[in-house]
C-alpha cells in the first residue's frame, strides 16, 4: 500500500503546477452544487415554470433561480438543439414553438455551443451549468496567475468567480457567456506578455473566447463583457514599452477578426432573424433607463437580506431586475486592494468599473444615460448584465487584495480599516432593508432560516476583524482565503436548498398528447406552458421567446387575438398578459383561425370548466387527471393541405408529404411560418414558396403523385459557415506552426 502510494504521489507530482489548483477549482464548484449532485434537491426548472407537476419542498417552497426562461428557453430549446445534434441535424428550426420558429437564430438556446449537446442527458441542465462554472473558475485561475499572485490565492479567486452571484442567482442563458469573459482577458495577457518576449504565441485564446462567448447565446452579455475585456485591455496596453504595443495591437486586431469570423455560422442567423423578428421592449431604447431601485443595493453585499428568492414581494422589483451579487469578504478585500503599487493603473480601472458599473446599476446621479451613448446599450438591460463584469473586476481586486495582505506591511495595517468600511456598508444596507421587511409573516422554521441566513456577512466580517489582530502571522492570509471561498460557497448553495426536493411530473397527460397528435398542435392553458412542448417533441401554438417572429406576431394580433399587444414577444396564459377565461372567449370568437393554424387539443387544468360557446361549438373532453384535461377540436386543418378536395395528402414528418392530385395541378399549404430561409421541393426540383393566410406557406403541386420535401437554413448560412471553416484552418495553421520549432529542439535534445 505505502508503495502504490508512493507510486502515485511520484506520478501526480509530474503532473503540471496547475493540476491541484484546478483539481480545487472543481471540487469546489461540485460542493457548490453538492444538493444538486446527491438528489437532496432537483434542479428542474419545470416545477416553477410549468403547471404539470406536483413538488416536495425542502425547507421552503421556494425557487432556485429568478428568471424563469431557465424553464421556457434554456432547458427546453437546450434540450431540442441536443437532440437535433445527436440525431445528426443542425438545429436551425424549432417546429414545436408558435408555428415555427428559428432555433440557433434565437441565440438563447445555445444551439451551436458544443457545451449544449450536455442537455441531453437526464441532468442535462445541472451539469450544463456545472462546467461553465468550471470554465469560469479554471481560466479566472490562470488569468490571476498571469497577474503573479501566488497559487493558493488564484485558486481562490477561481473559486470566487466560478460560485459568483450571477451564476447562483440567475439560471437561464445570461449564465452562458460569462464562462468566457476571464478567458478572453486571459487571452489579451498572454497576448501582451508574448509580445514583450517576442512570441507569437497566445492570440488563439482571445480569439476561440470571443467565438465562444458569442455561440454561447446571449450577446447583450457578450457586449458588455466585451466593453470590459476592451477597457482592460487599453489600460494594460499603455504598461508595455512603446516598442512592443505595435506588434500586441497587431495580435489583439488578429485575434477579434478570427474571433467574428468564427463566429459567423451564429451572427448571420440571429441577424438575419433580427430583421424579421420583434424584440418587445429592446426596440427603440426601451430599455434605455432601465435600473434597480436603491433599495436593491442591500442585496449586493448581503444577498439574502429579504429571504429567498421573491420571498418579500416588496422586494420583487429588486428581485426581478437584479443581475448577481458581490459577497462582504469580497468587498473587503477590494477595497484592500484598491491600495496596493503593484498592477496601479489596472487596479484603479478595476475599482473604477465596479463603482460606476454599480452607480449606473441604480442610476444613481442619472449615470444609466452615459451608458447610452453607446451603440447598441439602449437596447440592453445594463441593470442585470452590466453585473458580471464587475463582479469578475471586484473579485480580481480582491485576489490582488489577498496577495497584498500576504506580502506588503501596509496593507496588513490597512486589513481591519477597508474591513470596517465594508462593515458599516453592511450595517447600511441591513438598516435600508428593514423597512421593506417590515410586516411580512413567515413561520416560525421560515423566520429561523431568514435570520440565520441574514448572520453569515455579519459572521464574515467578525472574523475579518479578529484575523486582523493577527494579520501578521504567517497563517493569516490563508485564514482570509478560507473564509472568502467558504463565504462564497454557502451564498452559492443557498438558493439550491430552496429548490424543490422531488418533482413528479404529470406524464400522462404529455403521452398522450405524443400519441395522438400527430403534425397538430395543441394550445395550452398554463399546464405545460410555452415552449415545455420543444421538452417533449409537441407542437405547442404557445410561444415565448426573444426576438419573436414579427410575421407570427401580427398573425395572432390579426386573427388569433385581436386586441392582444403584438409588441410583447410572447403568446402564453399568464397574470398579467391574459386569462383562462378570456383565452377560451377568443378562441370561440376565432374558432377557425384556431383551426386552420392545425390546433386540434386545448390542454387545461383538470379544475377550469370549459366554456360553453367552446362545447356548442364540438370541442370535447378526451382526457383527463387529476392535474390537467384535454379537449379535441373538432375539425382542425391538416398540417398539409390542399385548395382541391379531389387531391390526397399523406405524410409522415413535418418536412415531407405526398400529395395525389389525379384532376389537376393545386395549391398546398403548409400551416408552418413563413420565413426567408425555407425551400421546398416537388419531385426533386426547387419551387417557390408563397404567403399564404398572412403566415402559412404555400407552394404549387402539378396534377399527378407529387413528393414534395421542405428544408430550412438561414439566408446566407453557406457563406458563414466557409468564412468560419477558413478561419478555423488558419488558427490550427497558426497553432501549429508555432509550436514546430519547440518540437523540432526537443527531438534534437
Amino acid at each position: 500500500m505505502n508503495s502504490a502510494w508512493a507510486s502515485f504521489v511520484a506520478r501526480y507530482r509530474r503532473l503540471p503546477q496547475s493540476t491541484t489548483p484546478i483539481v480545487v477549482i472543481v471540487l469546489c464548484v461540485l460542493f457548490g452544487n453538492i444538493l444538486f449532485l446527491v438528489g437532496l434537491a432537483n434542479i428542474d426548472p419545470i416545477s416553477w415554470t410549468a403547471g404539470i407537476s406536483r413538488i416536495l419542498c425542502n425547507v421552503t417552497c421556494g425557487r432556485p433561480m429568478i428568471d424563469p426562461n431557465v424553464g421556457y428557453l434554456t432547458q427546453t430549446l437546450g434540450h431540442l438543439s441536443a437532440m437535433d445534434i445527436l440525431h445528426g441535424h443542425l438545429p436551425w428550426w424549432n417546429y414545436f414553438e408558435g408555428l415555427g420558429s428559428p432555433l440557433a437564430g434565437e441565440m438563447q438556446s445555445a444551439a451551436l455551443l458544443p457545451l449544449t449537446v450536455l442537455f441531453a442527458l437526464p441532468s442535462g441542465l445541472l451539469w450544463f451549468h456545472v462546467s461553465l462554472e468550471i470554465i469560469a473558475g479554471v481560466s479566472t485561475y490562470f488569468l490571476a496567475r498571469r497577474l503573479s499572485i501566488p497559487i493558493v490565492f488564484a485558486t481562490g479567486v477561481g473559486v470566487l468567480f466560478a460560485l459568483n452571484g450571477t451564476f447562483s442567482w440567475l439560471g437561464n442563458a445570461v449564465l452562458n457567456p460569462i464562462a468566457f469573459l476571464p478567458m478572453l482577458i486571459l487571452g489579451i495577457e498572454m497576448i501582451y506578455d508574448n509580445a514583450k518576449a517576442g512570441s507569437r504565441k497566445g492570440w488563439y485564446v482571445a480569439a476561440i473566447a470571443i467565438a465562444l462567448s458569442l455561440y454561447a447565446g446571449f450577446p447583450e452579455v457578450a457586449y458588455f463583457d466585451g466593453l470590459f475585456c476592451f477597457a482592460w485591455a487599453v489600460v494594460r496596453f499603455f504598461s508595455l514599452p512603446k516598442t512592443d504595443r505595435l506588434t500586441a495591437a497587431r495580435r489583439l486586431g488578429l485575434a477579434g477578426l478570427v474571433g467574428l469570423l468564427l463566429s459567423l455560422p451564429i451572427l448571420v442567423p440571429f441577424y438575419d432573424f433580427m430583421k424579421v423578428a420583434n424584440i418587445g421592449a429592446h426596440a427603440n431604447g426601451g430599455e434605455s433607463m432601465a435600473h434597480l431601485p436603491l433599495h436593491g443595493a442591500s442585496m449586493f453585499i448581503d444577498p439574502y437580506v429579504y429571504g429567498l428568492i421573491f420571498a418579500n414581494p416588496n422586494a420583487s422589483t429588486a428581485w426581478g431586475g437584479i443581475g448577481g451579487y458581490f459577497t462582504f469578504s469580497v468587498i473587503a478585500l477590494a477595497l484592500l486592494g484598491l491600495f496596493g503599487a503593484r498592477h496601479r493603473p489596472l487596479r484603479i480601472f478595476l475599482g473604477a468599473w465596479a463603482i460606476i458599473g454599480t452607480l449606473s446599476i441604480f442610476n444613481i446621479a442619472n449615470m444609466r444615460a452615459w451608458w447610452n451613448i453607446l451603440p447598441l446599450a439602449k437596447s440592453a438591460d445594463l441593470s442585470r448584465y452590466l453585473m458580471p463584469s464587475c463582479e469578475l473586476a471586484l473579485i480580481v481586486l480582491a485576489g490582488l487584495g489577498i496577495m497584498d495582505f500576504a506580502k506588503d506591511r501596509r496593507a496588513k495595517r490597512l486589513f481591519t480599516t477597508t474591513t470596517a468600511f465594508a462593515l458599516l456598508l453592511l450595517l447600511w444596507g441591513a438598516y435600508e432593508a428593514h423597512a421593506w421587511n417590515a410586516g411580512q409573516f413567515h413561520t416560525f422554521k421560515t423566520h429561523v432560516v431568514y435570520v440565520a441566513l441574514d448572520t453569515i456577512p455579519f459572521i464574515a466580517a467578525f472574523v475579518l476583524l479578529v484575523i486582523g489582530r493577527f494579520s501578521f502571522t504567517k497563517i493569516a492570509p490563508i485564514l482570509v482565503t478560507i473564509l472568502v471561498v467558504g463565504e462564497s460557497i454557502v451564498m452559492f448553495q443557498i438558493p439550491t436548498g430552496g429548490a424543490a426536493k422531488q418533482i413528479n411530473i404529470d406524464m400522462t397527460p404529455i403521452q398522450y398528447l405524443q400519441r395522438h397528435e400527430g403534425e397538430d398542435r395543441y394550445m395550452d392553458f398554463a399546464v405545460l406552458n410555452a415552449d415545455w412542448g420543444s421538452e417533449f417533441g409537441l407542437n405547442s401554438l404557445s410561444a415565448i421567446d426573444l426576438p419573436f417572429p414579427n410575421t407570427f406576431a401580427r398573425f395572432i394580433t390579426t386573427q388569433l387575438y385581436p386586441g392582444y399587444p403584438w409588441e410583447i414577444n410572447q403568446f402564453v396564459i399568464h397574470a398579467g398578459i391574459t386569462g383562462i377565461d378570456n383565452q377560451e372567449q377568443e378562441i370561440a370568437d376565432h374558432f377557425k383561425a384556431y383551426e386552420g393554424a392545425s390546433v386540434k387539443y386545448l390542454l387545461m387544468p383538470n379544475a377550469v370548466v370549459l366554456l360553453p360557446a367552446l362545447a356548442k361549438l364540438g370541442v370535447k373532453r378526451v382526457y383527463e387527471d387529476a392535474i390537467a384535461a384535454i379537449y379535441e377540436m373538432p375539425a382542425p386543418r391538416a398540417f398539409f393541405s390542399t385548395s382541391s378536395s379531389s387531391c390526397t395528402v399523406t405524410s409522415s414528418t413535418a418536412s415531407a408529404a405526398t400529395v395525389s392530385c389525379p384532376k389537376g395541378a393545386t395549391t398546398l399549404v403548409r400551416t408552418e411560418l413563413y420565413m426567408a430561409g425555407w425551400h421546398a421541393y416537388v419531385n426533386g426540383q426547387p419551387v417557390t414558396i408563397t404567403k399564404s393566410d398572412g403566415a402559412y406557406q404555400s407552394i404549387p403541386v402539378p396534377a399527378g403523385t407529387s413528393n414534395v420535401t421542405f428544408s430550412f437554413l438561414p439566408p446566407h448560412e453557406k457563406d458563414a459557415i466557409v468564412a468560419a471553416l477558413l478561419a478555423a484552418l488558419f488558427l490550427v495553421y497558426a497553432w501549429v506552426r508555432e509550436r514546430l520549432p519547440a518540437a523540432r529542439a526537443r527531438h534534437k535534445r
